[in-house]
């Protein structure tokens, strides 16, 4: 079986190095990928979705397996399906659901599903004027896709005004902050929550703890994601039945339901968790389409159940049929960034704010063979050596009995790795 993955970040490295490990697989391409992929897998330089649709056609590919959100977004799902081609992934309208956080919210308020209280606006003076009137803390969220840096946690009104200002009239992330979801900030346990779903079936996968902040303490800016691990650390079987329940079933049942949309592929629920009288309430934060980057990193090699198996069944609508296998090991994931470091026109602050790139990567050779290693940001340079192409540019992943073992290895071989303003969070699967 031929077998292509869109993407190019840690994330799609993961899902290209699962379906390697398939029996069933004898070939696995990459579009784009990275330098990291492309000592695994064909690196394809298809860059559209008509392009990548193309190269499937011309090379018979069996199954294609998109990691982003984007390309989900632009209707690579509806362009694969409309010339025959099999592949993993909702289609353009059921992409929405990631795409516009306005239209999302109002969705699940509709179908009973808990958000917080929320508003939205196209004109920042009436945002505005609403922050100013409610009387809460507010999280102010870009409408549109934003890299997962578009929400803006305010804890003062002036706070929330700089976040309209920033998304909608500075628009730091493009024609995202066109519309704005103002929501009530709400205090709990935050939770990413991950199921593959056919769109009548929903297997919940297991789950991992990710950080978002850029600094030590869950300080910073927001970031990508700058690690994860897996187990996760108190997410039980009673809690997850309760997720299921009030979110990930009524909402895969809902839109299919009473908006026509048949949902296929990977659901990831952002939820926070708050304590309401003496119960626990999943409200949903967001929703995304696809694996989050880096818990994919953690729960795909936990996965034992053949990921084709999985893919098949999805396009096939019998996931039904399929029972999820987990290794019980921990998996702990540590995410090296381009930090703070001098240019030819003064200091680069690092990631996620400006970085630097084109710096060479020693070292890696040299982490252990029992640790796996996906790239995020690497390309190679004219002499071929490994340099950095991104401002997350690699994640190392260790396996351990024990939390504190995966975090020991994780952090011994990440040691042995450098690159001028190389930097990572001291206190990844700390407790």
């Amino acid at each position: 079986m031929k077998v292509l993955v869109v993407g190019s970040g840690g994330r799609d490295h993961a899902i290209a190095w699962k379906f390697s490990q398939s029996p069933r697989v004898k070939k696995v391409y990459v579009a784009h990928g990275n330098a990291g992929i492309s000592r695994i897998a064909e690196c394809v330089d298809a860059r559209t979705i008509e392009e990548m649709a193309d190269f499937a056609e011309k090379e018979k590919v069996d199954l294609t397996f998109v990691g982003p959100e984007n390309p989900l977004s632009s209707g690579i799902v509806d362009l694969f399906t409309s010339r025959g081609l099999p592949i993993v992934g909702p289609d353009q309208r059921t992409s929405r659901l990631e795409s516009s956080k306005c239209d999302t919210k109002v969705l699940l308020r509709d179908l009973g599903i808990p958000v917080a209280d929320f508003a939205i606006f196209d004109d920042p003076d009436k945002a505005r004027d609403y922050v100013r009137s409610v009387g809460y803390p507010v999280v102010v969220k870009a409408d549109g896709l934003a890299a997962g840096k578009g929400s803006l946690v305010c804890d003062t009104v002036e706070d929330a005004e700089e976040a309209i200002h920033l998304l909608m009239e500075k628009r730091i992330f493009g024609d995202a902050g066109k519309r704005v979801d103002i929501e009530k900030r709400l205090y709990g346990r935050e939770l990413s929550f991950f199921c593959f779903t056919d769109g009548y079936t929903v297997l919940p996968m297991v789950a991992a703890q990710d950080y978002k902040r850029a600094r030590d303490n869950d300080e910073g800016k927001n970031t990508g994601g700058m690690g994860s691990y897996s187990p996760h650390p108190w997410l039980t079987d009673e809690l997850s039945e309760k997720i299921m329940a009030r979110v990930a079933r009524p909402l895969i049942e809902g839109i299919r339901e009473k908006y026509e949309m048949l949902y296929k592929g990977v659901l990831y629920l952002g939820l926070m968790l708050v304590e309401e009288e003496g119960d626990i309430t999943p409200y949903v934060l967001e929703i995304n389409i696809r694996l989050g980057d880096p818990e994919a990193q953690v729960i795909l090699p936990r996965l034992k159940t053949d990921l084709v198996d999985i893919s098949e069944a999805i396009i096939e609508g019998r996931l039904r049929d399929i029972s999820l296998e987990w290794d019980p090991a921990y998996r702990l994931c540590l995410i090296a960034v381009s930090g703070r470091c001098k240019g030819k026109k003064g200091w680069y602050k690092g990631y996620p704010d400006r970085y630097r790139i084109g710096v060479p990567i020693y070292g890696l050779e040299k982490v252990d063979p029992s640790c796996l290693v996906f790239h995020s940001g690497t390309g190679f340079d004219s002499d071929g050596r490994l340099i950095t192409t991104g401002g997350r540019v690699f994640g190392i992943v260790s396996r351990g009995e024990t939390l504190q073992e995966a975090r020991e290895i994780a952090y011994r071989e990440m040691k042995k790795v450098s690159f001028e303003g190389m930097y990572y969070r001291s206190d990844i699967g700390l407790q």
